[in-house]
């Protein structure tokens, strides 16, 4: 087989051209090419899909990622939210307040802690959050569709081998 007919070829030249030549050397031909792909799947994820639950929902990512906490855990603090997300203190608690302007979330205070103030969801922001998730998976689903179920399985097994090893390389805030 040519190089011209080889399908990852193709893709390779159509990436070149949405991306550009560099993105070629990089994501391919240098030391961090590894990470490098990494990061740029994510940014290539996340940025576009941010844009469209801004654009049709009126939220930035730390409002998503504190609605998507909070359907998986009530009673978090702002700071639980930022561990869990890697997201900076300022920028989730700008989006706590917004959020509970907009009525999506509510605050109660903790009965042994006055000074605390744990978060829960309301109806409103469960039933929004319904409405953004789907995206979020078809999104998933299209980044997985060249991958094979047992690749995707192999994927999810490497990458979550790498996600619980990070407290060897990593301290959160």
């Amino acid at each position: 087989m040519t190089k011209q007919n080889d399908p990852a070829f193709e893709t390779a030249e159509t990436l070149a051209q949405l991306f550009g030549p560099l993105s070629l050397t990089m994501l391919n031909d240098t030391e961090l090419s590894p990470v490098w792909r990494v990061s740029f799947v994510a940014n290539f994820f996340t940025g576009p899909i941010y844009a469209e639950v801004m654009d049709r929902f009126g939220l930035s990512r730390p409002d998503f990622v504190i609605l998507f906490s909070l359907s998986h855990q009530d009673g978090l603090v702002a700071r639980d939210i930022c561990r869990v997300t890697g997201l900076p203190k300022n920028s989730i608690s700008r989006a706590v307040t917004e959020l509970e302007a907009k009525h999506l979330i509510g605050r109660n205070t903790d009965v042994s802690d006055k000074r605390v103030k744990p978060l829960h969801l309301t109806d409103a922001g469960r039933t929004l959050l319904a409405k953004i998730v789907p995206l979020f998976a078809d999104r998933q689903a299209a980044m997985f569709a060249p991958l094979t179920s047992e690749e995707v399985e192999e994927f999810d097994r490497l990458i979550g081998k790498i996600t619980f090893a990070m407290p060897s390389w990593v301290q959160p805030d």
